[in-house]
């Protein structure tokens, strides 16, 4: 009899696992679909020195996330840096992955961050996306983001 309850300890042990884990990529999937579209918006901090190594900070940024499917967590994308005041044009493709509440991005030129302590919410008939980013391989502090969903690219005069 005290085998039969240890036994069924563990299976249920192991259930809760399964549960909990199942649980995260359920969020997880859920925010890769919320993240679907186009975002537009500024990064404050010290991104742009560390992506370009250029000293300004007035940069209009525009970041489009594909979801591979409903069901992932994860895709690709693009993003796309003007700075108006300097007329310099940026553009990068990547790949990113949400895991575990954090949204990892690796761009196509090897540059990789970490989107962590993000919100996603709506504001009246739109929706926003703000957070933190982190430089992946140091987790040194990189910038802010505050960026809002839009329909289209912004055409700007390259």
């Amino acid at each position: 009899m005290e085998r039969i309850k240890h036994q069924l300890a563990l299976w249920g042990m192991a259930l809760m696992t399964v549960f909990a884990l199942s649980a995260c990529e359920n969020e997880d999937t859920d925010t890769a679909y919320d993240l679907n579209g186009i975002w537009q918006g500024d990064i404050v901090g010290e991104y742009y020195s560390h992506r370009y190594g250029v000293s300004t900070e007035q940069w209009d940024t525009e970041i489009q996330f594909h979801q591979d499917g409903a069901f992932s967590n994860g895709g690709w994308g693009e993003q796309r840096d003007y700075n108006r005041r300097d007329r310099l044009y940026r553009r990068y493709s990547f790949d990113w992955s949400v895991n575990h509440g954090r949204i990892n991005i690796e761009y196509s030129d090897g540059y990789r961050v970490i989107i962590r302590d993000y919100e996603l919410y709506s504001v009246g008939t739109g929706m926003r996306f703000r957070g933190y980013m982190d430089g992946y391989d140091d987790r040194n502090f990189s910038a802010s983001f505050n960026l809002i969903k839009v329909s289209n690219w912004t055409d700007w005069d390259y």
